[in-house]
């Protein structure tokens, strides 16, 4: 099994900085033989995206995606027209979906089965807020956010799992390596299935990967702001790369 990093570019990188990105980053990226490396810009992007990587080791993820394959559903994007456009991997249920579009549980549900369907590699996001933390239900949470996301999906071995706290998404502020240890052991105990890899995503950058990384029970990042620097995200891609083989 190898490490996963994966890039979200999230709304940032336009056509013409993707260009210049790609441009930098595919010229100095090793392909490392332990690690999957997705990076998923905007989807009107990917399209270029897929021109600039195509003889590279780079895998493109879609930041998202409706269940539907048509309908009438304006603004959405199919997860056919994702595989046209060459995206192997989709983020599903991240946060920012979940506050900002009321994503819930159910309709993550379909796109989960939806992405199986089509052959697209679903990295299914999880995390509590603050004051679910400060209540002491941070676990309870993500057993439920897990339980009725996975639903009815037996093939769970071909789901990654990101583990983002949210109190740590765009703050600066990384949970520590122990905490996420913890959280990442207490995961692979409800999913019971050592084929998914459980991801870390919240402030990463290239101070604090090697810490967490170190950690046996993260198996990859799932990377923001840090990724859209070209040189930071190469160093820590160079750092999980020179970790350990991928521990359960």
């Amino acid at each position: 099994m190898k490490y996963l990093v994966g890039a979200n570019f999230k709304m940032y990188k336009s056509q013409k900085d993707l260009k210049e990105y790609f441009d930098q980053f595919v010229n100095n990226y090793a392909c490392f033989v332990n690690i999957d490396l997705m990076i998923a810009p905007m989807t009107v992007c990917l399209g270029t995206a897929s021109e600039m990587t195509k003889d590279s080791c780079v895998h493109l993820g879609a930041q998202n995606m409706h269940y539907e394959e048509q309908w009438a559903f304006t603004g959405e994007t199919s997860p056919v027209v994702l595989k046209e456009l060459g995206a192997e991997y989709v983020i599903i249920g991240h946060s920012e979906r979940r506050q900002y579009f009321s994503e819930t549980n159910e309709m993550i549900n379909k796109k989960l089965k939806a992405a199986l369907h089509h052959g697209i590699r679903p990295i299914l996001c999880i995390g509590e807020n603050l004051e679910q933390k400060e209540l002491g239900i941070s676990k309870e949470t993500l057993k439920i956010q897990l339980r009725e996301a996975l639903q009815g999906i037996d093939e769970v071995e071909k789901i990654d799992i990101a583990y983002e706290p949210i109190r740590a998404i765009g703050t600066g502020k990384s949970a520590t390596p122990e905490g996420v240890q913890e959280i990442h052991e207490y995961i692979r105990s409800i999913i019971g299935n050592e084929k998914s890899r459980i991801i870390y995503g919240g402030s990463v950058n290239d101070t604090n990967a090697e810490s967490l990384i170190s950690q046996p029970a993260i198996n990859g990042f799932l990377i923001g702001s840090a990724s859209l620097d070209p040189q930071k995200f190469l160093k820590i891609l160079d750092v999980v790369s020179k970790s350990e083989s991928v521990k359960k």
